[in-house]
């Protein structure tokens, strides 16, 4: 899980940098899952997997992933395109208190207290990071609602997700998400009218950035993802995948030279420390977080 945020982090800047060269968010949402759905597809044919028999319940499940997850990278995507790599990386992780909020609504139980200052911490570092109410400006904060939705939706596909246990294998699972999403978002995109071209790319440079964009932001980290979610739980693996928030805010800085304030520093902080904040105890962690 600390590849899968490293890699996450990684993502941010290089999509960023795939928007200069000529490419657009829908042109690399689609492109990326196109690409990951084929090296999945082609890992399961090699792997001999099968398709796995298992009932209504874990089906209605797996779509419900394959929507929500189609969300997550439809919305970042896009917050990516209209404003900087560091807001948009930052506000994603409002998933913590989004995820307290959706376990509290289905378990029907009042979050622990060492639950609700996380969230706090999160949300006060949100803002913090962002610079909201201070001098950040219209332009820094244009795909900040695109990037709130992407948290939501990843609140919900992280509980998906880990709640499937070990139901069949991680190689399908990563297909059959990757299939459906790349669907839903090439019906979004058909609807919507938004261009599946780039401008000032060629053919096999449109094809270089999108090869290296689906390995680093679908194909290994959603495997491994998948490979461990269950085995962690949400808890630990919210731990180990923030760190695709420090990763993403350094490279914005070295690469793309956004401006890193002490502000977004100590808000980046304040998020981190949320996020370890329930699980600094000892003892095995509960069963509630195992099956979050």
């Amino acid at each position: 899980m600390l590849t899968v945020g490293a890699m996450w982090g990684v993502h941010g800047p290089l999509l960023k940098l795939a928007y200069q060269a000529g490419l657009n968010f829908a042109l690399v949402s689609v492109g990326e899952y196109a690409l990951a759905t084929l090296a999945f597809g082609l890992a399961c044919r090699a792997g001999g997997v099968k398709w796995p028999r298992e009932d209504r319940a874990f089906w209605l499940r797996m779509l419900l992933g394959g929507v929500v997850g189609s969300g997550v990278v439809l919305f970042l995507f896009w917050s990516y395109q209209l404003g900087p790599v560091p807001v948009g990386a930052t506000l994603l992780f409002l998933y913590v208190p989004f995820t307290s909020i959706l376990a509290a609504l289905v378990h029907r139980r009042w979050p622990p207290a060492r639950e609700i200052a996380s969230v706090c911490l999160v949300t006060a570092g949100a803002v913090l990071a962002t610079d909201f109410i201070g001098a950040a400006g219209p332009d820094s904060l244009r795909g900040a609602p695109q990037a709130v939705l992407a948290a939501l939706c990843f609140a919900g596909f992280f509980m998906i997700s880990a709640g499937l246990g070990n139901r069949s294998s991680p190689l399908f699972r990563s297909f059959f998400f990757s299939a459906l999403s790349g669907l839903i978002l090439l019906g979004v995109t058909l609807a919507a009218g938004w261009p599946l071209s780039a401008s000032g790319a060629g053919l096999w440079k449109t094809l270089g950035w999108l090869a290296v964009l689906s390995a680093v932001g679908q194909f290994v980290p959603v495997f491994l993802m998948m490979n461990s979610a269950h085995r962690l739980g949400g808890g630990l693996g919210s731990i180990l995948t923030s760190l695709e928030l420090p990763v993403a805010v350094g490279l914005s800085a070295v690469v793309l030279g956004d401006p890193v304030r002490p502000s977004q520093l100590g808000g980046i902080g304040l998020i981190l420390a949320g996020i370890a904040l329930p699980h600094l105890k000892s003892g095995p962690v509960p069963a509630s977080d195992r099956s979050a």
